[in-house]
């Protein structure tokens, strides 16, 4: 056999073979990739350390109980005296709602929740989860501010979210549920609010000029009240 046949066989087998191996390499590569589009994707799972304390959980009955460690935000006698004679003004605006939950109360003897200089959101319509609050309750803590919330309803674990940070002090704050909508456009009114959507709240979009302010917010198991109102820039 003459070289150039010997030459031209090898080049044919060589050439079988690396069409061989290539189709073997796309193969599995092709199987590699379908497996990781159809498995889950990796997670790394965190874990506590072996020497890290076990996590502590509160049942329901512990977190209504206030901390014996903080001190009550109880009126003294001339604050009582002079609240009660804000709210007989009447130039002081008032609506007939009071907070959503007794938890709210911040003087054990008067039965009133009294915020003083708080920001104040109002709700054009249900607030429906407490995602749609983070934003502006993550504002109000960082900056020690009272926060009066004003909303058609809550729904039941939003308003038991906010009723056991109040409890535990985490949270200066009282709910008032207004289901009529003029009188919470009136409301938006006298403390230079917007009403707010659910759509702004969940995307975290409450500019300061959509919060209302007040020098002080009183609320009785009836009616509320904005006492020596003002507009504000926050």
């Amino acid at each position: 056999m003459d070289p150039w046949s010997v030459g031209l066989a090898v080049l044919v087998v060589v050439g079988l073979v690396a069409i061989v191996v290539g189709a073997l390499y796309d193969r599995r590569r092709n199987e590699r990739r379908a497996q990781e589009m159809l498995s889950p994707p990796s997670r790394a799972i965190p874990h506590f350390r072996a020497d890290a304390p076990a996590p502590q959980y509160l049942s329901e009955l512990q977190a209504r109980r206030a901390p014996s460690t903080n001190v009550a935000d109880a009126l003294s006698a001339e604050q009582r005296t002079e609240i009660t004679t804000q709210l007989a003004d009447d130039r002081t605006p008032t609506v007939a709602a009071g907070y959503a939950s007794a938890d709210f109360v911040t003087d054990p003897t008067s039965r009133w929740a009294v915020l003083e200089d708080p920001v104040v959101c109002i709700c054009g319509d249900e607030v429906v989860s407490t995602r749609e609050l983070l934003g502006l309750l993550e504002r109000v803590i960082l900056s020690r501010t009272p926060l009066v919330l004003v909303a058609p309803e809550l729904a039941r674990d939003v308003l038991s979210t906010l009723e056991v940070n109040r409890i535990q002090r985490r949270l200066s704050v009282v709910v008032v549920l207004v289901p009529d909508a003029a009188e919470r456009e009136r409301l938006a009114r006298l403390c230079g609010a917007r009403l707010t959507e659910r759509s702004d709240r969940q995307a975290g979009y409450l500019p300061p000029v959509d919060l209302g302010r007040c020098e002080r917010w009183v609320s009785t198991a009836t009616s509320s009240h904005v006492v020596a109102r003002r507009t504000a820039t926050t």
